[in-house]
């Protein structure tokens, strides 16, 4: 139990941002509304709205968003070419934020008590998900709970029906 309590205290902000459509305002005044973040990169988030898949850089965004997100001007200049921008691997300190706020609405639930890591998602959540941000979600659940050997099952939380799976022999594959 003791276990649980933790794993919900510190899995506060995986890609929360990945499960929940936010209304994004720019600087400029720009609203993107219902917008879901399919990836965070070094200098900017991808954003996917209802008619457009947007990528709006850090400087856009005002100060409160980019403390969201830990941007660091300095570290963006590195990557001035998109192919070297990092893939989305949720960063560790967003990670726990994320999975926290999926579990208070009651869309996961996580048990990282067993070698392979069990995790219960809503179905209409999971079912949002394109195939990149299932693999995403999926990895960085079984690397939060078992960093060293990360594996897990993701569960229909309604049915228990099998999903997707992941661990460094199998890979991943969906159900």
């Amino acid at each position: 139990m003791k276990q649980w309590a933790t794993t919900l205290a510190i899995l506060a902000l995986l890609p929360a941002t990945l499960a929940l459509p936010q209304d994004f305002k720019t600087i400029s005044g720009k609203l993107y509304k219902d917008a879901t973040i399919i990836r965070v990169e070094t200098d900017g988030i991808v954003l996917r709205t209802k008619s457009a898949i947007v990528k709006l850089y850090f400087s856009e965004l005002p100060k409160e968003v980019q403390g969201r997100f830990q941007y660091e001007p300095a570290k963006t200049t590195a990557a001035s070419n998109p192919y070297q921008t990092p893939m989305n691997v949720a960063r560790p300190s967003a990670l726990p934020a994320a999975v926290e706020k999926l579990q208070k609405q009651g869309l996961l639930r996580l048990d990282c008590s067993e070698a392979d890591t069990k995790a219960w998602i809503s179905p209409t959540t999971w079912k949002r998900y394109d195939a990149w941000e299932k693999e995403n979600l999926t990895k960085n659940l079984a690397a939060y709970c078992h960093p060293q050997s990360p594996s897990i099952w993701i569960l229909d939380k309604q049915s228990g029906r099998k999903l997707a799976s992941y661990g460094p022999f199998r890979g991943f594959k969906t159900y």
